[in-house]
């Protein structure tokens, strides 16, 4: 009866052991589940502020990069852009700052980056522009078991300039007429004057039209750019008649679509600075490389207007390839000038051809189609 007892006392007693050891391997697994849990929200967020960081360096520097054109002012341009605080990091807690010091230019992709200051005296080459974020802060949870608790990230990006377009989605209505022998250059100031449709006078202007009228050159209308492409030109005078300035012709058209881009909005009832917004710079005394180094260094004359309002690109025509007959030119090629003043009641218009590699909003490149000399358009690289 006695080792009965016994032998049933030592079975319970091994229960009690079995249930003890369950009750240990549960929590010794329950922790495990817990923790494997904690690591891959950790994870989770390590890859989330990586790209977050990651998205800011590549929107840093592709607005930077949107900003090059050559110019002293456009490295300082570049800057600004990239120093603005875009985005946030951490679940949107802290801003991603970028100071002047992470931003730098190069003449080739993987070539030799420089700071700004070293940009601005080789402004001319300069290509592209890489925005690198310092490691910036972040706390983990369950990670800190077996790393620190607060963790640091960064990223860097590279953009530049494409390749030369083949095609440049252009906004502005004109069309520029130069003589086959002498062709327009790069760098030089033009003062252009209005010609009636069937007149292939060269160092001209003329208004295009498209398939539902008149293209006035302040408009939202826009035309696809393409070396080789034929334009239809608009069927107007030169000049509105002595007595009636407010007729339809070239001039009238010009000074529209001009005039507005300097806040000058007498020139038609309707023009306001809505629709037709002036550029943030109108002073008519000024050249393009003066023009950019005031953009660089934050110049603003109008609050109410829009950067680069004074640039336009344009298809340009031989005298040889204006079709008098039809009304239409061919385009040898597009540029992009800088409009030095208002059209006046002479009619002219002043433009700088822009002479040096400038990133444009819109384009495409295809292989194999001719090249736009001088128009690229902002990429991002790596």
């Amino acid at each position: 009866m006695i080792e009965v007892k016994r032998a049933m006392q030592t079975k319970n007693d091994q229960r009690k052991g079995e249930r003890g050891a369950v009750l240990a391997l549960s929590t010794i697994a329950m922790l495990s589940l817990l923790l494997a849990t904690g690591l891959a929200v950790d994870i989770s967020h390590f890859y989330s502020v990586k790209a977050e960081m990651q998205n800011a360096s590549d929107t840093a520097a592709v607005a930077a990069a949107s900003r090059l054109n050559s110019t002293a002012g456009g490295i300082r341009s570049a800057v600004a852009e990239a120093t603005k605080v875009l985005n946030k990091y951490d679940f949107n807690n802290n801003n991603v700052v970028v100071i002047g010091a992470d931003v730098s230019f190069a003449t080739n992709l993987n070539g030799v980056y420089v700071d700004q200051a070293t940009a601005e005296t080789t402004a001319t080459s300069i290509r592209f522009v890489k925005v690198t974020i310092p490691p910036k802060p972040f706390n983990v949870t369950f990670a800190a078991i077996a790393i620190s608790r607060t963790q640091n990230l960064g990223a860097t990006a590279t953009a530049g300039m494409s390749v030369g377009l083949t095609m440049n989605k252009f906004y502005s209505a004109y069309t520029f007429v130069e003589p086959s022998a002498t062709p327009f250059v790069p760098g030089q100031v033009y003062t252009l004057s209005p010609k009636d449709w069937n007149n292939n006078s060269p160092t001209s202007y003329r208004i295009l039209s498209y398939s539902g009228g008149d293209m006035v050159a302040t408009g939202s209308i826009h035309a696809y750019g393409t070396i080789g492409t034929s334009y239809n030109v608009a069927h107007l005078t030169g000049q509105s008649p002595a007595g009636n300035l407010t007729a339809p012709s070239m001039c009238r058209y010009a000074q529209i679509g001009t005039n507005t881009r300097f806040g000058d909005y007498t020139v038609h009832p309707s023009a306001n600075n809505v629709d037709e917004p002036p550029d943030t710079i109108i002073d008519e005394t000024i050249t393009y490389s003066q023009y950019t180094m005031m953009q660089g260094n934050g110049v603003v004359q109008r609050a109410d207007g829009m950067p680069n309002r004074r640039l336009m690109t344009l298809p340009i025509s031989k005298q040889s390839g204006y079709d008098t007959s039809a009304g239409a030119v061919t385009a040898d090629d597009l540029g992009l000038f800088f409009i030095r003043k208002k059209v006046g009641t002479d009619c002219n218009l002043v433009v700088e051809y822009v002479p040096n590699q400038v990133s444009v909003p819109v384009g495409t490149y295809t292989p194999g189609q001719p090249q736009i000399g001088g128009l690229s358009i902002p990429v991002l690289y790596k």
